[in-house]
């Protein structure tokens, strides 16, 4: 079945479909191991095609994004890593708002916004995720998120079809939104709000700016590891906790921000686990707060 799944790929996708891909060279950690496939599909008929062989072939499936909020193990993925492009990670403007593929790249998108004269979404510069990933997990910063912008969600469910979901109709919290079990974020209208393009540049380039003064956006990272706790914050419990800078292999919590793991060079998945799990008993042991990893695991024993 997998050699027969492997064929229709090739056929429909072309070099569109790579077999036994390092998840290394597209992850922003720059660790893990291969994928059985990483498909990059343009439309959503390609896209509900796509779900659907994987469905009929027993093979599992998952959204790539950007390969951030993500850390994939050595053994790699046994399933097909699902990349959207083309039409899928356009952005197109209408007196809806601002449309977008669920592949369009996040920063990209706020610095759209910002030259249209469009504000709400400003907080979210320097994130670099894919929109569709930061509906999905309900990305947000200065306390904003994307559900508070979300007004319209394209989805597509494990049987390849393709509906339109109201935002307000998928519930969310902090770092949480709850879509439908095995569907993927194809598109998003996002409701902003109209207003002098200077204005919002400004906003958009200082938050950019703070950004960078708080968080190692040069190094190898897949952003916040950890959920901050109710009442305070994970990076502080940390830093608190006297362990900036230790580190396991080439894997290392950052001395920019505590919350943050850089990979300094050979980094893999298994130092990365170890110093997540190292991290987490330790400000267990110093404050009796259990941190919660805020990144996916793929691939993980």
């Amino acid at each position: 079945m997998s050699a027969e799944l492997q064929k229709e790929l090739s056929r429909r996708l072309g070099p569109r479909a790579r077999f036994g891909e390092p998840m290394s060279r597209h992850t922003t950690w720059g660790v893990g191991g291969p994928a059985w496939c990483l498909a990059r599909v343009h439309n959503p008929e390609e896209a509900a095609w796509l779900v659907r062989v994987c469905g009929q072939a027993g093979r599992s499936f998952k959204p790539l994004g950007r390969g951030s909020n993500l850390l994939v193990g050595d053994a790699g993925y046994p399933g097909v890593m699902i990349r959207l492009g083309g039409a899928l990670g356009g952005m197109t403007t209408g007196p809806g708002g601002l449309q977008c593929g669920g592949g369009a790249f996040l920063p990209g998108v706020v610095r759209l916004a910002a030259r249209l004269g469009l504000a709400g979404l400003e907080w979210a510069a320097g994130i670099p995720a894919s929109l569709g990933g930061a509906v999905a997990t309900n990305a947000g910063a200065h306390g904003e998120d994307m559900a508070q912008l979300t007004a319209q969600v394209t989805l597509l469910d494990p049987a390849g079809q393709v509906q339109e979901v109201p935002g307000q109709s998928l519930p969310a919290g902090y770092r949480f939104r709850r879509l439908p079990a095995g569907s993927l974020v194809l598109g998003v209208r996002l409701a902003l709000s109209p207003a002098a393009p200077r204005q919002v540049e400004r906003r958009r380039q200082a938050l950019l700016a703070l950004r960078r003064a708080r968080q190692p956006l040069a190094a190898r990272t897949a952003g916040s590891v950890f959920k901050n706790p109710p009442g305070d914050y994970a990076g502080r419990l940390i830093e608190a906790a006297g362990l900036k800078g230790l580190a396991v292999g080439d894997a290392v919590v950052s001395r920019t921000h505590a919350n943050f793991i850089e990979n300094r060079g050979r980094a893999t998945a298994a130092d990365v686990l170890a110093l997540i799990n190292t991290v987490t008993l330790k400000v267990m042991d110093s404050f009796s707060v259990r941190l919660e990893p805020e990144i996916e695991m793929v691939g993980i024993a």
